[in-house]
């Protein structure tokens, strides 16, 4: 064969190669060395050491050659570690990402990004029938000059309100600040809403609701939480923390049910692991909703929570209120939401 043609037949057989690149294959003694990092990590951060034993245990079992051998690929082998993980926690996870993959999709917007450029999650905020403010958000951003203006222009929209309706079905949580400066608006004086204990620095952080507030407190109103299964992390924490104080109605499903706050460890090659290492105290309760989720005060589908607060709210409402005109909006709109 000449070498024209060698080489000619080569580049053939090189476009035929599927598209996976060699970097998709992660070796044996790579992936091993992943589990013992992962291992050692959980060892030393975790934040409920009684259950690192059995974890250690269950990432042992993943270990053998065979079964590595089985996972040829980055993507497969983190999202085997990650159900695995989250069997314990499900703040737990593995993730993998191709380093030299060269792609053309846009780059993948974080949760705090699209939280920063979406209204800190704010998605709905309106006045109901009967005078009763409604607040739908998706996430708790950072706290920030950005996102404290857009907490205040959301408060000051409903701040003559006779009731609040806080509408949590779809959020997935986010910062504990943003909790403080949420609760802030419902609490006449200053109140510990939780406690973090941190494995690393074995110290506890206290959360008490902010007195940095623009606009006017609503401490006496009365507040609905509605919940789902999706309900998680500090979204979580905010109904728990106002369930406990009594400062809130929770109504719709249990929540997710994860309580301990992770942190990131990157272990290269595109690997990164999240490993919760903080634990959330009330200081009423004395512990969290880790696994059991916050319970709500009136159980209902999620697709039946909002209505079904909305009517709480109205006959609250009808039974204090002294202006007869209001009474009579809030008769109409019971008699619509009761005739089906």
């Amino acid at each position: 064969m000449t070498q024209g043609r060698f080489v000619r037949n080569l580049i053939i057989s090189l476009l035929l190669i599927p598209s996976m690149t060699f970097a998709d294959n992660i070796d044996n003694s790579r992936k091993a060395e992943i589990l013992s990092n992962l291992k050692q990590e959980i060892s030393e951060q975790y934040i409920i050491e009684d259950s690192i034993p059995g974890i250690l245990a269950s990432l042992d079992s993943l270990s053998s050659t065979d079964f590595l051998v089985k996972l040829p690929d980055g993507n497969k082998f983190a999202e085997v570690i990650n159900e695995k993980l989250k069997q314990f926690d499900r703040h737990f996870s593995l993730s993998w990402s191709n380093p030299n993959e060269i792609s053309t999709k846009p780059r993948t917007e974080s949760y705090w990004d699209r939280l920063d450029r979406k209204n800190s999650g704010f998605s709905k905020v309106e006045i109901l029938e009967g005078n009763i403010g409604y607040i739908e958000f998706w996430g708790f951003d950072r706290v920030n000059v950005k996102s404290e203006q857009r907490v205040a222009n959301v408060m000051s929209f409903i701040s003559e309100t006779d009731a609040i309706i806080f509408d949590l079905r779809n959020n997935g949580g986010g910062s504990p600040r943003m909790i403080q400066l949420l609760s802030g608006y419902l609490f006449n004086e200053r109140t510990q809403l939780s406690s973090i204990y941190w494995r690393n620095s074995d110290e506890t952080e206290e959360f008490w609701t902010s007195t940095d507030i623009r606009g006017k407190k609503r401490p006496t109103i009365p507040i609905y939480v509605l919940t789902s299964n999706d309900t998680f992390s500090a979204a979580e924490a905010f109904t728990y923390d106002l369930k406990s104080l009594k400062r809130a109605t929770i109504v719709g499903e249990t929540t997710g049910g994860g309580a301990n706050p992770m942190r990131f460890v990157d272990f290269g090659d595109g690997f990164i692991a999240g490993i919760p290492y903080g634990r959330a105290i009330n200081p009423i309760t004395k512990t969290n909703w880790e696994w059991v989720g916050v319970t709500p005060d009136i159980e209902t589908s999620r697709e039946q929570a909002l209505e079904t607060a909305y009517i709480s709210a109205l006959n609250t409402l009808l039974n204090v209120s002294r202006n007869d005109s209001q009474k009579i909006e809030i008769k109409n709109k019971l008699k619509d939401l009761t005739a089906h």
